[in-house]
């Protein structure tokens, strides 16, 4: 009965920012890994050496992959409540800059094709006239701690990359 909340949420959220005015037309595109592993891998992933890699952050031979059209609406500048920090204190320690935004994809989520945004995926902003401003979702946050949850995205700054550049 209580998850209906997070999922009325979930569905105004969706209409707000597929509806507003300020809202801007954005690609998102998820991160592969080109780089082959020498014989094994680990959930998925190339191993370094025969250790697990858990995730692609220092991966340097990568690319963007096409994920989906979306919609973006900036809230504001995050600062973590202290009710909503992880045991090891790293939410409290965002870049400068670090931003919340609302990301939804243009396509349904009971359509096929729909792609859930997620940490690490690159924003591509189309501003129009052919700029386009970079953006990586940094981490998921919400305010509704019941299944399925609400989902806002921080959002930081990303130096150019090559991937939007035929945008």
């Amino acid at each position: 009965m209580l998850n209906n909340v997070a999922i009325q949420i979930n569905r105004a959220n969706r209409q707000r920012t597929l509806r507003e005015p300020n809202a801007i037309d954005c690609v998102l595109f998820t991160k592969r890994v080109d780089r082959e592993s020498d014989s094994f891998s680990f959930d998925g992933t190339p191993t370094m050496g025969g250790a697990g890699v858990m995730n692609d952050e220092d991966e340097v031979n990568y690319s963007w992959v096409y994920a989906c059209d979306a919609r973006i609406h900036f809230a504001q500048g995050f600062a973590a409540s202290l009710g909503n920090t992880s045991d090891d204190g790293g939410r409290l320690n965002y870049p400068e800059g670090v931003t919340e935004a609302s990301i939804e994809p243009i396509i349904d989520p009971d359509k096929p094709g729909y792609v859930q945004p997620a940490k690490r995926m690159l924003v591509a902003l189309l501003m129009g006239d052919g700029l386009i401003i970079n953006y990586e979702i940094v981490d998921v946050t919400g305010n509704v701690n019941i299944p399925p949850y609400t989902r806002k995205y921080l959002v930081n700054p990303r130096p150019d990359e090559e991937a939007t550049g035929d945008l």
